[in-house]
């Protein structure tokens, strides 16, 4: 395509030339006719006459001009044969444009099919082979991919949902354990040694499952013996309650790199009054690879405003002394 252009170049300039000699000599050919008309050339085209134009009157200037039209000779016949000589000349000059013309259209026109053609192929998505280069840029976006999953799960850490909602279960703004209705502490048999004496290590009350804690620690949670319990809480308002969260350490916190004491399966009832059996408000799977912080959204017809609450385990993920619970949240709004 570079090419045509040059060679459509190339045929305009030629013919722009041609155009601009031709304007200036058709201009000298006019004013040369006139000049021979008059008899100041001769037969040879040598200027036989000179003078110098001076100013004179209007009336003067038509006088002289009406002598030197009758001071014309016409019977040498000189007027007649510079009239050929400048018709031989034209024809020769419209034989020279052509012939330019001719050989400037021959030039482009016969340049234009050694010029390989262009065509568009699309290819179908069969046929598409992804090349070295393509196979890099699809490494590179899935390690994107990757790299923006790491950072939304850093985020998430950092940052969890649940940390966004209100907590009506936190004890410093009045939530309270109830004990009869809790199942009892676990009691561990690890024992340490003051002055040689074997003092079993305290246990961990239920309260610190209602402190609200994001950051958790191995080892600050209360512990209920086996893979069964509950957990009663009276809320400081009645809440109409629509998620609840649960909370234990990750595996990657975990010394071991498990976690079979977390609890798996679990239900959450609420009522209002202590001596009512309380309503199933939803049962949830809490998953052992996930985050920290698990918040599990209560199904719309279970929604509703409670006092209290209460959290049933109904199995953990496989440890058989114990289950531990690091924290739990009730989310929603006041009772209008």
């Amino acid at each position: 395509m570079s090419q045509l252009c040059c060679l459509f170049k190339m045929f305009c300039v030629r013919v722009t030339t041609t155009f601009v000699f031709l304007f200036f000599f058709t201009d000298m050919l006019r004013r040369s006719l006139r000049l021979l008309l008059n008899g100041y050339y001769s037969f040879d085209g040598v200027p036989t006459v000179s003078y110098k134009e001076t100013r004179v009157r209007r009336c003067r200037s038509r006088r002289l001009l009406n002598a030197r039209t009758t001071a014309v000779p016409a019977e040498d016949g000189s007027g007649n044969i510079n009239q050929k000589n400048y018709t031989l000349k034209t024809f020769c000059w419209i034989i020279i444009i052509f012939f330019s013309l001719f050989y400037g259209c021959a030039y482009l026109f016969s340049a234009l099919p050694s010029q390989p053609s262009e065509t568009l192929v699309t290819p179908n998505a069969t046929d598409m082979v992804l090349t070295p280069g393509c196979k890099d840029l699809e490494k590179l976006l899935a390690n994107q991919h990757e790299v923006l999953l790491r950072i939304k799960k850093e985020v998430d850490y950092l940052l969890p949902p649940a940390d966004l909602l209100p907590n009506f279960a936190l004890q410093s703004q009045g939530a309270r354990i109830l004990h009869q209705m809790t199942s009892d502490t676990y009691q561990s048999r690890e024992t340490c040694s003051l002055y040689g004496l074997a003092i079993r290590r305290p246990a961990v009350g239920p309260t610190i499952v209602i402190q609200g804690k994001s950051h958790l620690l191995p080892g600050q949670c209360w512990a209920f013996a086996g893979s069964k319990g509950r957990l009663s809480i009276a809320l400081p308002y009645k809440v109409s309650i629509s998620h609840v969260t649960l909370a234990h350490i990750p595996k990657m916190l975990s010394p071991t790199g498990t976690i079979p004491s977390a609890p798996k399966e679990f239900s959450v009832f609420g009522k209002n009054d202590l001596l009512d059996e309380g309503s199933l408000l939803g049962t949830f799977l809490y998953n052992e690879d996930g985050d920290r912080l698990q918040t599990f959204k209560l199904p719309d017809h279970k929604m509703g405003a409670f006092t209290y609450i209460t959290l049933q385990v109904k199995s953990n993920w496989g440890h058989s002394e114990y289950t531990c619970l690091y924290g739990f949240r009730v989310h929603g709004k006041l009772e209008e």
